[in-house]
């Protein structure tokens, strides 16, 4: 049992998702800590998440490196807080529910707001058993792997089965696949009998798993293998000095910088990688013309003293007709086309850490001066980092302005489970016929990615064709204007 005096530091109720990157430890292993320091940082879903220290004391020990992945559960043990020259439990003890769980982190309690959980992140897979406790990746994870998920014994909250469950099973050798009909498998060996972290590990480091010797069950070839035969102990070294040299498996390129994904890149990387597999794209654009909007603007900052700008005027808009075109104000999870009532808009911000969405809710019903309001705070909430994970939960459909680049397309990615996506491009010259006349006028192109399962090319123009009926002639929408 775990003394009395010592403080755990726990993992609290953050809303993010079901795994993430402890990026930062802020107080070092015998450091003085005051209650409510900032002890660690937690980054997951483009969030990040500071823990704060529950008590007054010295750090004595921490059990997660920094820059490690670990499961996002709340009461997870991070590290613990006693008097100098106390010894520090070990984590079993703690995961066997020892210690003091007076810490204000114990109980879930956090000022970030949130569930706690990814909903709705991954389908259920045809081996993973309906009515088996298990997170959406440990589903995805045995949905990849072929893996009966009853089979496996869950560590995770209330015995839910976490996706390090699915790896640990799969490394045993109870679950290793044998995957000699997989030609397109980089990482298949001569009768194809590896672990799947092994055929990952294998094809970050461009070796081939047919020159490694197993020595897992059945002779299969783990990850540790492959990291032993990376580090010189293979047949010829080959791939080893390749790697240490910086060159690739083609001898011919130098490899000048390797830069590990981690943390919101990493996150941003898996999600949008996930929705270019499983989501059919199909983008569509229009011209369309400004000038009308641009007076409404002047107007309303002149003669009323709202400080709005352009992007608030076009969210305005693209909110009234997602109210009118309520299936791309949508979301497509477990074979369902789900039409939500509350419209929130994603507003895409470039950030340092990666493009960020913060999301606007109810913006239909928002005034502009509210709208405009809102979206200043959480654009400079972005670029500060100070944003908390509820900024950016609810979305419902994204607009992203790449006009600020200097760009006038974009083929963007749809954020998943959302539907659609709305790139705006840079103002511009367009075109224009009046009486059989062509003439120039101030427009912006438009750019509409669907996702081809629930929506068609015919609703694509619908959206464009309505969103140009009111930012051409914003003055039917605005009766005192």
């Amino acid at each position: 049992m775990v003394a009395n005096m010592v403080d755990v530091v726990r993992i609290p109720k953050l809303g993010l998702s079901d795994y993430g990157d402890l990026v930062a430890w802020e107080v070092d292993i015998g450091e003085p800590v005051e209650a409510g320091d900032v002890v660690a940082v937690l980054e997951s879903e483009k969030a990040s998440a500071e823990i704060e220290a529950p008590a007054s004391g010295v750090l004595l020990a921490q059990y997660v490196e920094q820059g490690e992945e670990i499961a996002i559960e709340v009461g997870k043990p991070l590290a613990v807080i006693g008097e100098e020259g106390e010894s520090a439990p070990s984590l079993a003890a703690l995961e066997d529910g020892g210690g003091d769980d007076r810490s204000s982190n114990a109980d879930g309690s956090a000022t970030a707001s949130g569930d706690g959980t990814a909903g709705g992140e991954a389908a259920n897979g045809g081996a993973a058993s309906a009515d088996v406790k298990a997170t959406p990746r440990a589903k995805r994870r045995a949905n990849e792997a072929d893996v009966d998920l009853a089979g496996i014994d869950g560590t995770g909250p209330q015995g839910a089965v976490t996706e390090s469950d699915v790896e640990a099973h799969l490394e045993s050798g109870e679950g290793a696949p044998v995957g000699d009909d997989d030609e397109s498998d980089a990482g298949s060996t001569t009768d194809g009998k590896a672990t799947p972290r092994a055929k990952r590990r294998a094809e970050e480091d461009g070796i081939e798993l047919s020159r490694v010797d197993g020595t897992g069950p059945q002779g299969a070839i783990t990850e540790d293998d492959v990291a032993a035969f990376a580090s010189g102990g293979g047949d010829d070294g080959t791939d080893a000095a390749a790697a240490a040299s910086g060159e690739s498996t083609d001898d011919r390129l130098t490899v000048t910088d390797s830069r590990e994904l981690t943390g919101t890149r990493k996150t941003i990387a898996e999600r949008l990688s996930e929705s270019a597999r499983e989501k059919p794209h199909v983008m569509g654009t229009r011209d369309i013309g400004i000038e009308r909007l641009e007076e409404v603007r002047d107007r309303l900052v002149e003669e009323r003293d709202v400080d709005v700008s352009l992007n608030d005027l076009v969210l305005h808009f693209v909110g009234r007709t997602l109210e009118d075109l309520p299936e791309f104000n949508a979301h497509f999870e477990d074979g369902e086309h789900r039409l939500i009532d509350e419209v929130n808009v994603g507003y895409a911000v470039d950030s340092e850490k990666g493009l960020v969405v913060p999301v606007i809710d109810d913006v239909p019903n928002r005034d502009l001066e509210d709208l405009a309001s809102e979206r200043h705070r959480l654009v400079e909430a972005v670029l500060e980092n100070e944003h908390a994970p509820s900024d950016l939960q609810g979305g419902t459909f994204t607009v992203t302005n790449v006009g600020v680049f200097d760009m006038d397309v974009s083929y963007s990615i749809i954020n998943p489970p959302q539907v659609a996506i709305l790139a705006l491009g840079r103002r511009k010259p367009i075109p224009v016929e009046r009486d059989g006349d062509v003439g120039f006028e101030r427009g912006m192109t438009f750019s509409l990615t669907i996702d081809h399962r629930v929506l068609d090319g015919a609703d694509s123009g619908a959206f464009l064709d309505c969103l140009a009926e009111y930012l051409e002639y914003p003055g039917r929408a605005f009766d005192a204007v």
